[in-house]
């Protein structure tokens, strides 16, 4: 990303770099599973996402200080430096016992000798290669239409985007096909969809990213325009989630341990979320105070944070101990494809919505440059505060944030459902492997 002089590098750059992050937050919540009780476990979960809290307010003063002192660049070229150093401990512990492992007979490696050609097609099958770009391609063919259709001259009747679409829907539909009946190893665990409560969880956690990316991607920018918010000023209200939920993750961890149970915090947090979401539509106006806004993000943090929690336990509460690894990655996978899901009803929204409203409500001698401000963040915020141009843009910002709003909150009709189907198990109940620490 520090290098890249084009978007598709960048989008190149940021495929591996999401794919690093999210699979050294894999391995620690595995190692965690296996070195815990299941009653302990969400206290230990708590704990390792405490990090955000300080990071939260690290990141945006570092991000302030490189564009002021620096570049853009080293914001990113830094940590190319920085993430080696912290993740090497780690690293070499769990070397130090893997080899105490095979040295006491409790890990022993398979010997197999296979030319450069045969191993790149074992592991291809075993990865499950044709099957991950099977998915990962239809929807990517799926969802980035509802971003670029607002940019073609005949946006939804251009033949590219329908193509697009069509193309990408039938690849979804051979996927399962594919996975069922020709791919000689699925990556994607099928038994597991059996089980109620991994379904439910599953469930939940999509509709979740849905509704939580349908109004997020946008909110730094808005702050900045709608509040006149500086950048770091504006990231930390962005980081509320980050903040509240990861510093409420340990009492929910605590709350599982002494109730024993977990659903009932789901019951809680959905109908708080549906209130906080619901909230923002009156509160997310120009003409409203900013302290309303933190307000409404802070109660959906409560939720959000204690949603995520309860999907996890969910998950690993519902399978034999073998299956915990399996069970959360299919969660993640879920969450994320959620994810993407919200972000292009999002980027939908606003690449069709955003531009004819600045449209609408430019001074006159503006309109023919709507396209070119609604770009550039850069330029919208150096309108001055309370010119008609400004307070054009500002309105155009409100009135595009509410019906992504009103998007998000459509989204959280399935999460109580969700949660209502999943059972209660009692978490001192289930049972664990050897190795537990916690």
């Amino acid at each position: 990303m520090a290098i890249c002089q084009n978007v598709e590098t960048y989008a190149a750059a940021q495929t591996f770099f999401w794919t690093g992050m999210n699979g050294v937050g894999y391995v620690l919540n595995v190692f965690m599973a296996d070195t815990s009780t299941l009653k302990n476990r969400m206290i230990l979960f708590g704990f390792t996402s405490t990090p955000y809290v300080s990071n939260t307010f690290a990141g945006p003063a570092a991000a302030q200080a490189f564009l002021e002192g620096s570049t853009w660049r080293w914001g990113y070229g830094a940590f190319t430096i920085i993430i080696p150093a912290i993740v090497a401990p780690l690293i070499i512990i769990f070397t130090v016992q893997m080899n105490r492992a095979i040295k006491q007979g409790h890990y022993v490696k398979k010997q197999e000798k296979r030319t450069f050609w045969n191993s790149m097609k074992y592991w291809a099958i075993e990865l499950d290669v044709a099957g991950m770009l099977l998915v990962v391609a239809g929807f990517s063919l799926l969802l980035l239409p509802f971003s670029l259709a607002g940019y073609q001259a005949h946006q939804w009747r251009e033949p590219r985007i329908i193509a697009m679409i069509v193309l990408g829907g039938l690849l979804l539909i051979a996927f399962p096909f594919y996975e069922k009946h020709i791919a000689p190893k699925s990556f994607v665990p099928f038994d597991l969809f059996e089980n109620r409560t991994v379904l439910a969880a599953c469930l939940l956690g999509g509709n979740m990213w849905i509704s939580f990316y349908c109004y997020k991607v946008q909110f730094s920018s808005y702050l900045q325009v709608v509040y006149n918010l500086s950048v770091s000023r504006a990231g930390f209200i962005t980081n509320i989630y980050n903040i509240v939920s990861c510093a409420w993750a340990i009492p929910v961890g605590l709350l599982m341990r002494y109730t024993d149970r977990y659903k009932w915090l789901g019951l809680v947090a959905v109908p708080l979320q549906i209130f906080s979401t619901g909230l923002m539509i009156k509160f997310r106006m120009p003409d409203t105070s900013v302290s309303l806004v933190i307000m409404c993000e802070v109660l959906g943090s409560l939720a959000g944070g204690t949603i995520v929690m309860v999907e996890q336990i969910a998950v690993m509460a519902s399978v034999p101990h073998r299956d915990v690894a399996i069970g959360l990655a299919l969660l993640a996978m879920i969450t994320s494809v959620g994810g993407a899901i919200g972000s292009s009803i999002s980027g939908a929204i606003w690449t069709n919505l955003m531009p004819s409203k600045l449209a609408d409500y430019l001074p006159d001698e503006l309109k023919g440059e709507a396209l070119l401000i609604y770009g550039d963040l850069t330029r919208q915020l150096s309108y001055e505060w309370g010119t008609p141009e400004r307070d054009a843009i500002v309105l155009a910002y409100g009135e595009t944030q509410k019906i992504m709003i009103i998007a998000s909150l459509v989204a959280l009709a399935g999460p109580i459902v969700w949660v209502s189907l999943m059972k209660n198990h009692k978490l001192s109940e289930r049972s664990q492997t050897k190795g537990v620490l916690f």
